[in-house]
């Protein structure tokens, strides 16, 4: 059976077929003591093929077929192939960037039943002489012939999916001839190994190969025998699925291909409207969820260390903030105010923090303290320095709880909950030397990633003129407004740094489908700001109240500087019309005290003011290259605060939307007056790893 030539136009996303024909293995440079000294590449208990291979041995075989296709000068063709596959590693120095269109996703084996794996022996060389070392036997790895399957997709800078027709069939092309062009994949190719038969395309030939006469029976022994030690299909038959698959690739194949247009990487342009306002000068916000689940690891992006490529515990909301756009200008093409909704500040995203046993987690306030030797019991006890506690219930010996995230129940009395966070997972890979093709010589790296499997939630703010943009345009009742479905159910994304390999950054998002009115707030002070807004929140008339900022901060200094000062979080405030004043410890040194409370006491000193920094790095995608460096008040952080009490609701509004710099992207947000600082003492038991990945119904 053959296929006929498809009628509609290839997707931005196809199959990738791998026929290994003799024994194969991606080495990871590690052993097993006393058994291994080369281990291949696992996913569970069945080999793979990580998509960095499949993007290194495509991107050598298309530079090749592009400049066949161009001739003697460079043309179309192989600019092309730098736009599919980003950067010429044999490039100039300081030549302009080209980040990656193309992910390839892990291959794994076709059959729901693992490929074996087997030893190999073979002896150590003696670099001086080329001979045999005497008593070095070595034992690798290496797996039986095969079938594995994959995928690739074509995304733009934003990380959505490319939808010019045009481009897609010449990728398609390219990466087609790419694969044919492959003929060995993994180590030990010189031996003989790794010999391989690579399809790429828009259909699925497995399901092909199944239904046609010259491969299925082939095919059929190759997928139910890959289960059984000691496959008992021939060589043979990998041989003829492969010579199969490769005809049936060429057929489909446009032999005469028109040579591609770049695409165009300008950004559009954007109109910047300012934000629209009722008639009393302020805006209203409506708020809804938004749940990640990652399919494979993901990485935050962190500054790197040393040889260590770093990710935060959470995803901030600049790796959120372009998925969710993209999507939104695609579905309103037409819309300036979604195209805006951004630069506008119509569209607002938090960061997304884990979730434990299906309770959302909160960075633990820097006013918390644990006892310093504590014993190994559970639940532990968290002492609240943000009020007054007596010694007795405290202790002299504790220190301060950071760097974890409080999963604590809204509706229990007493509080109960957990305290912890999510482990990073590690995979050690190698640098690639440009001019060989091979490993480099002690260039090890180590990239940490947050687990697959991992829960976050984040929420999604929007101004009422964009969320009336969104919804249909004869729903014009309040109810039909508060209950908008965007359509963003189990939508695949593609988040984080490296997501580019394909062993990285695979999520599946949903958007809640209810949006909740968080308020109003005035319109921000434009023009210099001055330090009325402070002499009128000093008056009598005032209250007090604590905020527990959930993000990081960029507060901008009054100066050309770092910001992240308390006269700068005050200044941050003004700008965003609702003034306030950090409350600070008297005069004489001594903590602020409730009304009723003796003065003679003996109470340790309160916390009012605890205010960390961190280093905010992040990286271009569009640039290849590192941004500014911010400096940030770390979320954590608790102040107290005066504010009149005519301003409260609108403080209560912004913590929804954000104060400081980049509240689109995350930044800036905070509760007022949280129930869990009012609490002196919080019983909260440990967190378990696996429970972060695991079923909720499977965790005990």
């Amino acid at each position: 059976m053959t296929t006929d030539s498809p009628t509609t136009s290839p997707t931005a996303s196809g199959h990738m077929t791998i026929v290994f024909t003799s024994d194969w293995g991606v080495s990871t440079g590690v052993g097993h003591a006393g058994r291994t000294h080369s281990k291949i590449e696992r996913s569970g208990d069945k080999p793979v093929v990580r998509g960095t291979v499949i993007t290194g041995v495509l991107r050598e075989q298309a530079m090749l077929a592009a400049r066949a296709l161009d001739g003697a000068e460079e043309g179309k063709w192989t600019g092309f192939a730098l736009w599919l596959f980003g950067q010429n590693p044999d490039g100039k120095q300081g030549s302009d960037p080209h980040p990656r269109h193309v992910i390839f996703s892990d291959a794994a084996p076709a059959s729901a039943s693992a490929i074996p794996v087997h030893d190999t022996v073979s002896l150590s060389i003696d670099p001086t002489t080329g001979t045999a070392r005497d008593q070095f036997l070595r034992f690798t790895e290496r797996a039986a012939p095969g079938v594995l399957t994959g995928t690739f997709t074509l995304i733009d800078e934003a990380g959505a999916e490319i939808s010019d027709p045009a481009t897609i069939k010449a990728a398609h092309f390219l990466l087609g001839v790419a694969g044919l062009m492959v003929r060995g994949i993994g180590s030990g190719r010189s031996g003989g190994d790794g010999e391989c038969t690579v399809v790429v395309s828009d259909k699925d030939y497995v399901e092909i190969g199944r239904q046609d006469a010259k491969a299925a029976d082939a095919l059929k022994r190759i997928l139910t025998n890959q289960d059984n030690d000691s496959p008992t299909y021939s060589s043979e038959d990998v041989k003829t699925v492969a010579n199969r698959l490769r005809s049936l690739t060429c057929e489909c194949l446009d032999t005469n291909p028109d040579a591609p247009n770049l695409p165009e990487n300008s950004p559009q342009d954007i109109a910047m409207p300012c934000l629209q306002q009722s008639e009393s000068g302020s805006t209203t916000w409506y708020e809804t969820t938004l749940d990640v689940v990652l399919d494979t690891p993901v990485v935050s992006y962190e500054v790197p260390f040393s040889n260590e490529v770093r990710s935060l515990d959470f995803l901030r909301g600049t790796v959120l903030v372009p998925w969710l756009h993209n999507f939104l200008r695609k579905k309103y093409p037409d819309s300036d105010v979604v195209k805006s909704a951004i630069v506008s500040g119509d569209l607002r995203i938090s960061d997304a923090l884990p979730v434990y046993k299906e309770v959302a987690g909160l960075p633990v306030p820097f006013v918390l303290e644990n006892e310093k030797v504590h014993e190994d019991k559970q639940p532990r006890t968290l002492f609240n320095r943000h009020i007054p506690i007596d010694d007795q219930v405290c202790g002299d010996h504790t220190i301060p709880t950071r760097g974890s995230y409080l999963f604590v129940k809204s509706n229990g009395a007493p509080v109960t909950g957990w305290i912890g966070k999510p482990s990073l997972i590690g995979r050690q890979s190698t640098a690639i030397n440009s001019e060989t093709g091979a490993a480099k010589d002690g260039q090890l790296f180590l990239v940490r990633a947050l687990p697959a499997g991992l829960k976050l939630h984040a929420s999604i703010v929007m101004s009422e003129r964009l969320l009336s943009e969104l919804r249909s345009p004869d729903a014009t009742s309040e109810a039909s407004l508060l209950t908008f479905d965007l359509g963003i159910a189990e939508q695949p994304a593609f988040l984080g740094s490296r997501k580019l390999t394909g062993t990285f950054g695979r999520a599946r998002c949903t958007v809640g489908s209810t949006f909740t009115e968080v308020g109003s707030t005035p319109p921000p002070v434009e023009g210099p700001v001055t330090d009325e807004g402070t002499q009128a929140s000093s008056s009598e008339s005032t209250e007090v109240v604590s905020l527990w900022f959930t993000s990081d901060v960029l507060a901008r200094s009054s100066a050309l500087g770092l910001g992240g000062s308390v006269e700068d979080l005050e200044l941050a405030f003004r700008r965003a019309n609702v003034p306030v004043t950090v409350v600070r410890e008297s005069t004489d040194g001594e903590p602020h005290s409730r009304p009723d409370q003796d003065s003679n006491d003996k109470n340790r000193k309160r916390i009012l003011t605890a205010i960390r920094h961190r280093r905010v790095d992040s990286w271009s995608p569009r640039d290849n290259a590192p941004r500014a460096t911010r400096l940030a008040i770390q979320a954590g952080s608790v102040i107290r605060v005066r504010i009149s009490p005519d301003d409260l609701e609108s403080l209560k509004t912004l913590g929804h939307i954000g104060v400081g710099e980049l509240t689109p992207q995350g930044y800036g947000r905070f509760l007022v007056d949280s129930p869990l600082l009012a609490e002196a003492t919080l019983p909260l038991f440990k967190t378990r790893s696996k429970s972060f990945t695991a079923p909720t119904e499977a965790v005990s």
